[in-house]
């Protein structure tokens, strides 16, 4: 289903979406729907980031919110660098201690 919405968009934007017509050999419209497209991804995988680095989703409930699979939405954090496995100091010693009465 689609439906028709009418925006007002800046001159730079107009020069934009032209240059894309003109490079995929199509008119404004469908050029004008690639970058809307575009933008709107890109617009949820920088809101999922935000929701994990605040500590309000998980990661997997974040790849969802992206529209990407979890591993993909793993690689896009390892790549910048943004941790996304949290373990309180209290929480790693106790597992220390644990693992080395298992070893002994």
């Amino acid at each position: 289903m689609t439906e028709v919405l009418s925006v007002k968009i800046d001159k730079d934007m107009v020069k934009i979406i032209e240059e894309v017509a003109r490079e995929e050999g199509t008119e404004k419209s469908p050029a004008a729907r690639k970058l809307l497209a575009l933008g709107a991804k890109q617009w949820r995988m920088e809101k999922a980031i935000g929701l994990v680095v605040a500590g309000k989703a998980s990661v997997w409930k974040a790849s969802e919110i992206a529209g990407v699979s979890l591993r993909e939405f793993l690689e896009v954090l390892n790549g910048r660098k943004i941790p996304w496995v949290k373990v309180s100091p209290e929480d790693l010693e106790e597992e220390i201690r644990r693992v080395k009465r298992e070893a002994t």
